[in-house]
């Protein structure tokens, strides 16, 4: 029970650090650029939700952690709800264009104010993660480490695994599976993954003892490099690593940034692939996830880290920092592509709709249009919000389905 729950809060608590890392780093964009080009921000929320605690800074604005640790928000002065789409109200609009520019208000400041706050979200979240991913570089190196060859032992087995009920437990080196040596964690990989509902005898050598047990890896799905997914087995065992087998080499602070620029270039460029590849069939929507997905990818991380080898309490929190920084790296670029999506009450749908204003002449879309958009934005939000919970569902309990 009591690892149950220590699990639990390693899970919760890595998802929640994260996602509000990510959430602050993209709402401070809009705050800072905004702030820049003088409009008045009214309150800068992390989390939704009535406020948990807060305080107000001398430029007026009400900064608030609220109660549930889902997103957040900046509000101009002129918003009359945290999503920044409702029609200023009836006082603000009776004010004529200076004087609502004197006071700071979103919508009378030109299109270009505008459109750069509103693209700072994104921006700053892409340029979190280059300085993020050129941090984690420096301070750790570049991992050279072929695993394929690190001996087969056991760092970790999931709660509820097949590793588990086949009583495997962390430290234990694989000798041998169906009598076959092992030498290497691929091998040990690869006769798990071609053995899908097969029972496999596993010899294990644990301290000095010699045992077998057998496991039947489940079947699970997993991507493949070309954007698509496969079945194979698995039995929920985690590599457990030595400090000594690593191989890490130094780097520069200059081949640290150029990492971190072509490590958030190459997650985009992924991105966009799977993208377009769901559209043209070739890869299945099925591999999106949601909340419960990012907190099972959280705890996951989390739990690596912490259960590296040989390592003392200060080397598991370094360790579980170094983690945390670079996988909330990943969720920022994710976060920065889905904003700039041309999806109304999205970032990139009100850019869409500051270049429609452009072309217009300056002349916004008719209040009425633009109404119409952000319920069918809301709609398309709303829908994909569901289809990727049902994916994070049957993922984790197949059962479900």
């Amino acid at each position: 029970m009591a690892g149950m729950l220590q699990e639990a809060l390693i899970y919760v608590g890595s998802f929640v650090l994260v996602l509000s890392l990510v959430v602050f780093v993209h709402e401070f964009g809009h705050f800072r650029v905004g702030r820049w080009c003088g409009i008045a921000v009214k309150s800068f929320s992390i989390g939704l939700g009535s406020e948990w605690f807060g305080w107000t800074d001398r430029h007026g604005t009400r900064w608030k952690v609220s109660r549930i640790p889902l997103g957040g928000f900046v509000s101009w002065i002129d918003d009359t709800d945290g999503s920044s789409v409702r029609p200023a109200s009836e006082d603000d609009q009776r004010l004529n264009e200076e004087e609502a520019r004197r006071r700071g208000h979103f919508r009378a400041m030109p299109l270009w104010k505008r459109a750069v706050t509103v693209a700072a979200g994104p921006a700053t979240n892409f340029i979190f993660a280059i300085f993020a991913f050129a941090l984690a570089a420096s301070i750790a190196g570049r991992d050279v480490t072929d695993y394929a060859t690190i001996a087969p032992r056991v760092g970790a087995v999931e709660a509820g695994s097949a590793a588990e009920a086949g009583g495997l437990r962390s430290g234990d080196m694989v000798r041998a599976i169906d009598g076959r040596a092992i030498s290497g964690w691929g091998e040990l990989q690869a006769a798990i993954v071609a053995s899908p509902g097969v029972p496999i005898t596993i010899t294990l050598a644990r301290g000095a003892d010699i045992t077998t047990t057998v496991v039947t890896p489940r079947l699970v799905e997993r991507p493949t490099p070309e954007g698509g997914t496969e079945r194979v087995g698995a039995i929920g065992v985690r590599l457990g690593v030595v400090q000594a087998e690593r191989i890490i080499e130094p780097v520069s602070p200059l081949a640290a940034l150029a990492h971190g620029a072509s490590t958030t270039w190459e997650i985009v460029a992924r991105t966009g692939a799977f993208v377009g590849d769901i559209f043209t069939g070739r890869s299945s929507g099925r591999d999106i996830a949601g909340p419960l997905g990012i907190l099972n990818a959280s705890g996951q991380v989390a739990t690596m880290a912490l259960d590296a080898a040989d390592q003392g309490v200060l080397d598991k929190l370094a360790s579980l920092a170094l983690a945390l920084l670079q996988w909330a790296a990943m969720l920022s670029v994710a976060v920065g592509i889905v904003n700039l999506l041309p999806i109304p009450v999205l970032d990139g749908g009100h850019l869409l709709f500051f270049g429609i204003e452009a072309v217009r002449g300056g002349r916004p879309l008719p209040p009425s249009a633009q109404e119409w958009a952000y319920r069918a934005g809301f709609a398309v939000i709303g829908s994909l919000f569901l289809f990727a919970t049902w994916n994070d569902i049957a993922r984790l309990f197949p059962g479900a389905q």
